[in-house]
Order: C-alpha cells, then structure tokens, then sequence
C-alpha cells in the first residue's frame, strides 16, 4: 500500500511573506493506479533521498516517489504534485543506514532570520482513511536550525491531528486537537503568521475551504527560533506493521 499526496503552488500572499505555497494531500491504497501518465514529470525516484526546487523561494525533499502532475481520477488541481510513501518500514527512506529510519516528503521555505516577521498560506486535503500510531507523523514543522529541530508541528498521532509545542507548556498555552475524521476528506486551509526569535510569536489557524469554520488555532509567544523554515508535507519515523500514514 502506498500514500499518495499532492500539492498546488501558490503566488506571493503579500510582500511582507516569504513565499505562499498551497498543498493539498490524498492518501490512496494499492489498488488504484500509480504508474505515472504522460502527463507527469518525475522529479524523484523514491530510491534514495532527493533535493530540488520549485521556485527560488520553494524547495523539496523526497525519500519517496516524487512527480510534477498527478494521476489520480477525480483530482482537478490544475498545478500538482503527486507523491508516495511506501507502508513498508524498509523502502523510501530518507537514510537507509539509520537506527531510527524515517520517510520524508516535505516542501520548505527559505531560512528565515531570528528578528524577522513572515506570512505563510497553503491548502491541504487528506482523503481518508488514515492510520496513525503514537509515533510522530509531522505534517507541518516550524523547524529551526538554529535549536536543530522543530518549535512547532502539525502531526497525525493516536487518531488526531494535533498542534505540537515542544517549548511551550501546552497546559497552560492549550495546544489544540480534533478528531483524525474532522480533518480528513475536506480541504484545509493553513495560515501561520510567525515572527522569528526568542522574544518571537506565532499564529497558526486552520480552516475548512468549503465552510471557513476555523478547526485549530493556536498562539504563542517566545522562544521561536531561528534560521528557520516552515516545512510542510510528510515526515514519519516508519515502523513494523506500518499503515499507509502512520
């Protein structure tokens, strides 16, 4: 079985934002048809890891197959791009020599400077069904190279979609959840206003397209990091008896 995504870039929101990137996500099982039409380019092979860019201000890494253009019946997004992850533990890893192997499918901003204030926006739909496990399924980071890993992240976890913080005590700032199924099967739009730092700030509001009812959102202030990205797409650490999106 494999997990299919597809994302959508977007123009610049406003000149104040790094760059806006809209994405939208479909899981998928082993019994619809993957091979790749005419249509599609391949920009990655799922063998090994892969780099390379969108724009100048929109990068990619794959450990799994990676295509410009999509193939799946149904889908109407006219600028995509389609990409798979393996359930098997031992395939599309992002380094097969690792202890703790891991798949990654991810699209990223430029890094971004402590002190400095960015706006970014981008759509995501995940058509169900989805298994999670209590192990971390990353669906966005706010990752910092300065603190080498991640402030902030969206995960797919025990049946959830949860807001992560991991400097900040989610008691007292009330990191958000919803059910996997009220996220699931509609488009999602992300928009996440983030000022860089330690004495930083961030916004981070989910919103269902079709309805605009606000799913999660969250804020928070301080520690924010630095020389940091907003990635978003898939990272998991893969495990035995994987589902195709734990």
């Amino acid at each position: 079985m494999t997990l299919t995504f597809f994302l959508l870039c977007c123009p610049l929101l406003a000149s104040i934002a790094q760059p806006v990137a809209c994405a939208a996500v479909e899981s998928t099982s082993s019994n619809q048809n993957l091979e790749p039409r005419s249509s599609q380019t391949q920009l990655a092979s799922g063998s090994s890891i892969t780099y390379g860019t969108v724009s100048s201000s929109l990068s990619w890494q794959a450990s799994g197959p990676l295509y410009h253009g999509c193939n799946l019946s149904g889908v109407t997004i006219s600028d995509c791009y389609q990409f798979t992850l393996s359930s098997d533990p031992t395939k599309n890893l992002e380094d097969y020599n690792s202890s703790s192997p891991r798949q990654r499918t991810e699209f990223l901003t430029p890094s971004a400077a402590a002190g400095t204030s960015h706006r970014y926006r981008w759509s995501f739909f995940l058509q169900p069904p989805v298994g999670t496990s209590n192990h971390f399924f990353h669906l966005m980071q706010l990752f910092s190279r300065d603190d080498g890993g991640p402030i902030i992240t969206l995960d797919a976890i025990n049946g959830a979609i949860a807001i992560k913080d991991n400097y900040r005590d989610c008691s007292h700032t009330g990191c958000p959840s919803i059910s996997l199924s009220a996220f699931t099967g509609k488009t999602t739009i992300h928009d996440v206003t983030v000022k860089y730092g330690s004495s930083g700030s961030i916004k981070y509001v989910i919103t269902d397209s079709a309805t605009s009812k606000v799913l999660l959102s969250y804020s928070a202030t301080g520690k924010m990091g630095g020389n940091a990205s907003i990635k978003f797409g898939t990272y998991r650490l893969t495990i035995s008896n994987m589902q195709a999106s734990v």
